[in-house]
């Protein structure tokens, strides 16, 4: 019976999040060389392809797509019993963010955290707002990002705006977004009021919304927390999306000089997207 590894799953987890191969290493303190073997193990092991090139990252395959969701939901039963059973370990940092804030944000969280706790191992759980925030209202995550309603303790860092984006010859009726409970989607879809509009694709991940609209299928919201990915194109002709509140919690075990280390972090990203 094939038996799948679970530090192969949490680099192709890490690859959809962040759309690629690199910045997956850099959050996982990886090699590329690495990421990219385990996801050949993973293709090997399956007996099918599950990421294809797309531009400057990467797409998802259909059965990608299937693993993308899978993958999520047996990482998150594996940790949660590795924690209840063994309990936090004090050379380990737990960082769970939504996968809006992966690509751009969360290596200005981990780099920041290296710099103060350079003895901690930063572990990530890259997954929705609402799992974020249970998270974080159970103290099992000592850093969480996620958007718009708050956990007990959080607080928020910055507004962010929200831009609708896709081809520049997309169907402006035709609209790809996350599966409900989404922040995003929520916004985006009041933000379309009485327009004429179809939801042709629900997606489970960032990746698989971002390789729907490369592919020609629609147009979809996004924050802006860095540059848009690549292919895409900022659509100007759809109804403006009120801003989402990006908001921090951190556990007991972060003090106050890494809390303004990270809350500092975080804005200068977001004022400059190519700052470290």
């Amino acid at each position: 019976m094939t038996t799948l590894d679970i530090a192969a799953l949490r680099s192709f987890v890490a690859v959809v999040a962040f759309s690629g191969v690199r910045r997956a290493a850099e959050a996982l303190y990886l090699s590329p060389a690495a990421v990219s073997g385990h996801l050949r193990r993973l293709e090997r092991e399956l007996g099918c392809r599950l990421v294809e090139g797309q531009g400057r990252g990467i797409g998802l395959t259909s059965d990608g797509e299937e693993l993308a969701l899978r993958a999520r939901l047996i990482l998150q039963e594996h940790d949660e019993a590795v924690q209840t059973l063994r309990g936090p370990q004090p050379d380990e940092l737990l960082v769970a963010a939504t996968e809006h804030a992966a690509e751009f944000l969360v290596p200005t969280v981990t780099n920041a955290l290296s710099r103060v706790f350079p003895e901690k191992h930063i572990r990530l759980r890259l997954t929705r707002s609402a799992q974020v925030r249970r998270l974080a209202d159970d103290s099992r995550a000592d850093v969480a990002l996620m958007l718009n309603q708050a956990s007990r303790a959080s607080r928020s860092v910055a507004s962010l705006p929200l831009q609708w984006v896709g081809l520049d010859d997309a169907p402006r009726d035709q609209v790809v977004l996350f599966e409900r409970p989404c922040a995003v989607r929520d916004l985006a879809i009041a933000a379309l009021g009485k327009r004429r509009h179809r939801v042709v694709k629900e997606c489970s991940n960032l990746a698989s919304v971002l390789t729907t609209v490369r592919n020609g299928a629609g147009v979809t919201a996004l924050p802006r927390t860095g540059p848009i990915p690549h292919g895409l194109h900022c659509i100007e002709d759809l109804p403006t999306i009120p801003n989402v509140q990006l908001y921090l919690a951190l556990s007991r075990r972060v003090n106050e000089r890494a809390r303004a280390t990270l809350v500092g972090s975080l804005r200068t990203a977001l004022a400059d997207p190519a700052a470290p």
